[in-house]
């Protein structure tokens, strides 16, 4: 089983917004900022190569937005994901499934180009995947949530790409679990992937960088915060306890890292590339 990150470009957001309730003062320290406040965030998927399937996790924002929400949104090479894979020797057609951690912009909606103003999937020979509950969430979602979500891609991909709707729990595919968290968004369907010889976990928004470990250092993108907060430190225990390899997808300046317990907590153990 090969693990290979793939980069899907760049985007950024507010300090505060990546942080909640933490302090400039302290978060800073953490994770850097310029002097408007703004954190530069990075598009990692990873591509799982076990032979008989490729297997991509999430899939970056694409290329289908106005010059506006480009600007404010930070976008840089969002085009780049076909590229990174080629430069990692594989072809769009040769992905067979294409995992969604959740249904959000920023994960999903590379999955599709637009095309002279028509839509056409990326990966055309894939099964998307996604949470039954996360698909079920997104048609109803409050109207701080909504703007993340992008019906018409959606429905073009429940109706083109063989969209799988996965219901708790369970083993995807050999060796790649998937369990669901509800704090960032209902039905978040993070992977947890067993090589035989360790476990990494495809962090997603369950911890968006390594300086969102601390347990009360939340993204106020979050729905249900309290819930989030459990869940990252029932998780962050596991996570110590076996050593899992957290594979970040949003953290510019952390591919990787391992995690132990504290007197103050959960903290970083060790930092590293894949």
């Amino acid at each position: 089983m090969k693990l290979i990150p793939i980069h899907a470009g760049y985007f950024s957001c507010d300090g505060g917004a990546l942080f909640g309730v933490i302090p400039k003062t302290l978060w800073s320290k953490a994770y850097p900022a310029d002097r408007n406040n703004v954190t530069k965030l990075i598009l990692r998927c990873l591509l799982v190569d076990s032979g008989e399937r490729k297997i991509l996790i999430d899939s970056g924002v694409g290329t289908h937005y106005t010059e506006k929400m480009r600007r404010n949104s930070g976008h840089q090479e969002t085009d780049g994901l076909e590229k990174s894979l080629a430069e990692k020797g594989y072809r769009a057609e040769e992905i067979t499934d294409v995992v969604f951690t959740h249904l959000h912009w920023d994960h999903c909606n590379g999955a599709v180009l637009s095309e002279n103003g028509e839509l056409k999937l990326q990966f055309p020979n894939a099964t998307h995947w996604c949470s039954k509950q996360q698909w079920e969430h997104s048609k109803i979602s409050n109207i701080r949530e909504r703007v993340a979500y992008f019906p018409e891609i959606l429905n073009f991909l429940k109706a083109e790409g063989n969209m799988q709707l996965v219901n708790g729990d369970c083993e995807l595919f050999p060796g790649i679990s998937v369990r669901m968290f509800d704090g960032h968004t209902p039905g978040q369907m993070i992977p947890f992937i067993d090589t035989g010889e360790k476990t990494y976990v495809y962090m997603a928004d369950l911890i968006p960088t390594a300086a969102n470990i601390p347990i009360v250092w939340l993204a106020a993108y979050d729905l249900f915060p309290v819930t989030a907060m459990e869940e990252k430190e029932r998780f962050l225990k596991e996570a110590a306890e076996k050593n899992y390899i957290l594979f970040f997808e949003h953290d510019l300046y952390t591919e990787c890292a391992t995690v132990q317990g504290s007197e103050r907590g959960p903290i970083v153990k060790e930092k590293f590339m894949l």
